[in-house]
């Protein structure tokens, strides 16, 4: 029973109907209590509706909490936590962590004084969305993600010089046209740096404006360059995406050979 428990809560297999079934609801589960806590923390919601909150938070840690016990149980079947006291070094794992912070501050509350307020700890409950990088899909999707930023390192790196060697040059060429007008913002290189952070990333808040037509023209062709400036690690990331596909099908591919695919059970014909 221990081992079972272990598969299901931590990586059921793709033929296990159950497993999946349970894994999938206590993700569906975690997603859920996530968007009432973020939603709770609107009033006007809260009030409308205090006792659904209160009763799907009860029932909520209620379930986490068996699930986080289950977990400690059924942790001496991972080889890292056997022994007798294995439990206690699961205690200490990252996700461990968080599950405990998750659902502690529902019992703090409860045993707090009434005097004292712990209801800002609820928001570590939102830490419970980690426990959805668990997923298989989501986490092939992340790794899939590391591999391309781990091969596009380089060209990443020399586009992120590119565009703060940009900022520096757009906020100098600014400050130079602009420090002389009266009641100006651009009083300083390192002031005028907010505003071509902006600028080039497109967000445009418009609490620092030129006022010049000099400025007012510089200001435009920093904007475009951001547009440009902003392609290039999209295109970047969009080239490895596809490389990365492409790599998956060909060691597919490979892997299939002219016999039955082992994960798959097709042939090289389907």
């Amino acid at each position: 029973m221990r081992r079972r428990i272990y598969e299901i809560l931590n990586d059921p297999r793709p033929d296990d109907r159950v497993g999946r079934a349970i894994s999938l609801a206590l993700l569906v589960l975690i997603a859920a209590n996530v968007s009432a806590n973020v939603l709770e923390t609107d009033a006007e919601i809260a009030a409308r509706a205090p006792e659904f909150f209160r009763t799907f938070e009860i029932i909520s840690v209620g379930v986490f909490t068996v699930e986080y016990l289950l977990r400690l149980w059924a942790s001496r079947e991972d080889p890292r936590f056997g022994g007798t006291f294995g439990w206690v070094r699961m205690m200490f794992t990252p996700m461990a962590l968080v599950d405990m912070a998750s659902i502690a501050p529902f019992y703090v509350t409860l045993v707090a004084p009434q005097t004292l307020d712990f209801r800002y700890l609820r928001i570590l409950r939102l830490l419970r969305v980690f426990r959805l990088l668990r997923s298989r899909g989501v986490s092939d999707a992340f790794a899939t993600l590391a591999r391309v930023l781990q091969s596009k390192r380089v060209e990443i790196g020399v586009t992120i010089a590119v565009v703060g060697a940009a900022m520096l040059l757009s906020a100098g060429a600014m400050y130079m046209v602009e420090h002389r007008e009266p009641d100006t913002q651009f009083t300083s290189i390192p002031r005028t740096m907010w505003w071509a952070i902006v600028t080039i990333t497109t967000i445009g808040y418009g609490d620092m404006v030129p006022a010049t037509p000099l400025g007012k023209v510089l200001g435009g062709f920093v904007g475009f360059l951001g547009i440009c400036a902003l392609a290039l690690p999209v295109g970047i990331l969009s080239s490895g995406f596809i490389e990365e596909i492409n790599r998956k099908e060909k060691a597919r591919a490979d892997d299939h050979g002219d016999g039955i695919c082992p994960t798959c059970g097709r042939g090289p014909d389907r």
